[in-house]
């Protein structure tokens, strides 16, 4: 289901100058060397440059790797070169995380309270761990536009069962019979809608079908920034259908000490759906760079 924007690669050394100009002194590197990497979709590099900021800030020696060129494009390559001891940190989706460390474990994978524990024992052998989620999701979602929801007062997917049969549907092709689509709509939610009309996979023309009203739900990216700059409202799924695809930190266990910690558990809990959103249309729309879109909030936001 998942449409993702890939960006090339990011490979720097970050030192007390890094990441551009900025009015904040980082402390001087005296924490540990830690290589920071990240599969190579938008999110996820803006977010390895935000781990790779804060624990410059804190005095670590940082080396960042994101980007296609780099090996490290899928969660594959990223993991695998965690557990061989050639990457120390990356962010990832906790919900997805597990389900690629043990795909049985589906249920725990739809609520963040689960998730987190089974991570740390499905990691643990491999000399790894999590730390904090971030409240910020970087899921599928089913969105509407503001004009809908507030005309049927819809705020989560539950609120949509008395008027589930008079809205389309859109998504892509596989939607009907996915079991986190409409299948998990219907079998979840108990949700029959008019009819289903098939779109892209969370993508451009799925943002002109619902501004259009040729369909009046559909399927997006939670983080991709098309429903911050459609003004769009994504239902809260109130009933666990979906991953608890939360943004969190994989960290090795060696270079995971109390500061390191401290930095990113404080820098996650400011991390919202929205923010990260804003953060990519930055880097997709506006052409700026991971890097300075990453230094630039966190300066705002006295995070460093």
């Amino acid at each position: 289901m998942r449409s993702r924007i890939f960006l090339g690669a990011v490979v720097v050394s970050l030192g007390a100058g890094a990441c551009g100009a900025s009015t904040s002194t980082p402390k001087p590197p005296s924490g540990p060397s830690i290589i920071i990497g990240s599969p190579d979709t938008t999110e996820q590099v803006i977010v390895a440059n935000l781990y790779a900021a804060v624990l410059t800030h804190a005095g670590a020696r940082i080396t960042l790797q994101a980007g296609s060129r780099t090996g490290l494009g899928t969660r594959a390559s990223v993991e695998s070169a965690l557990a061989a001891g050639q990457l120390d940190l990356y962010p990832d989706d906790a919900g997805a995380l597990l389900l690629s460390l043990d795909a049985n474990d589906t249920s725990a994978a739809t609520q963040i309270t689960t998730a987190v524990p089974e991570l740390k024992r499905l990691l643990r052998a491999s000399g790894a761990t999590v730390l904090d989620p971030a409240p910020a999701l970087d899921t599928e979602v089913f969105a509407m536009t503001r004009a809908t929801a507030d005309l049927h007062h819809l705020t989560t997917l539950s609120s949509l069962a008395p008027v589930a049969s008079k809205l389309v549907l859109g998504g892509p092709p596989g939607c009907p019979t996915q079991p986190q689509c409409q299948a998990g709509l219907q079998s979840t939610y108990g949700l029959h809608f008019k009819s289903f009309t098939s779109l892209d996979d969370a993508g451009p023309i799925t943002v002109a079908a619902l501004r259009g009203g040729e369909v009046q739900i559909a399927t997006l990216h939670s983080s991709d920034g098309s429903i911050v700059e459609n003004d769009f409202v994504a239902l809260v799924d109130d009933k666990h259908l979906l991953n608890a695809d939360n943004v969190i930190p994989v960290i090795r266990t060696s270079v995971d000490t109390h500061k390191v910690a401290t930095a990113l558990n404080r820098l996650s809990a400011r991390l919202t759906t929205d923010q990260l959103a804003r953060l990519t249309v930055e880097v997709t729309v506006d052409h700026d760079s991971p890097g300075a879109v990453a230094r630039r909030w966190l300066e705002h936001d006295r995070l460093i």
